[in-house]
């Protein structure tokens, strides 16, 4: 019996972080996609994705605004809302929105995972 390594979709729109995210997810055992964008997400969403790492600052769509489309239309998928701008105010809001979690940047690689892994 073969097992899948769980998909991780992460929208990052940082290319050194995403590469860095994608390797440091596979390193401890999930599967990664990767999207520059939300758009670049919603065009081509994975099947079967365990949760979906947003970065909530892309330059275009929001990991807030994802998230509020993606519930509009009925997603059940987990979204973990990332930021660099930690503050309470995006905190409330993620949680209002129904995120599973949220993590600023700054998060320790094995809290990442618990948090993920909890979804």
């Amino acid at each position: 019996m073969t097992l899948t390594a769980p998909l991780i979709a992460v929208v990052e729109n940082d290319a050194g972080l995403l590469s860095a995210l994608g390797r440091a997810l596979r390193a401890v055992g999930f599967a990664t996609a990767a999207f520059r964008s939300a758009e670049e997400f919603l065009a081509a969403p994975p099947t079967g994705a365990h949760c979906l790492l947003v970065d909530n600052h892309l330059g275009g769509m929001s990991g807030l605004d994802l998230q509020r489309h993606l519930r509009s239309r009925g997603s059940i998928l987990p979204i973990i809302l990332m930021t660099a701008f930690d503050d309470a105010g995006a905190r409330d809001e993620a949680e209002r929105l129904g995120c599973a979690g949220y993590a600023p940047k700054e998060t320790d690689l094995d809290v990442l995972v618990r948090l993920i892994r909890s979804v």
